[in-house]
């Protein structure tokens, strides 16, 4: 009777034991995602910045080029409008 008990606890051992691989491996995975995942918001935030300054440096250019004189206020209601829409 006693190797009986000693082999349904083992039995109960090794299924903690897997459990728990399991588990940790879901738990791991779950953070790599979580990483990836801010990663490329990071990179997407990035990207739209950057696409958002070169369109108001080529607007800038643009007026130059015309002969007209860029001030703040004229920057600000520029990018105000583009907000907008």
């Amino acid at each position: 009777m006693a190797k009986k008990r000693k082999s349904v606890a083992t039995s109960l051992d090794e299924v903690d034991r897997t459990m728990y691989a399991n588990f940790s491996s879901a738990a791991n995975s779950l953070s790599q995602l979580y990483s990836q995942a801010m990663s490329q918001q990071k990179l997407c935030f990035l990207s739209g910045e950057r696409h958002g300054l070169e369109m108001l440096y080529q607007w800038i250019s643009k007026q130059h080029a015309e002969g007209l004189r860029v001030t703040s206020d004229d920057i600000l209601a520029y990018i105000q409008v583009f907000i907008m829409h």
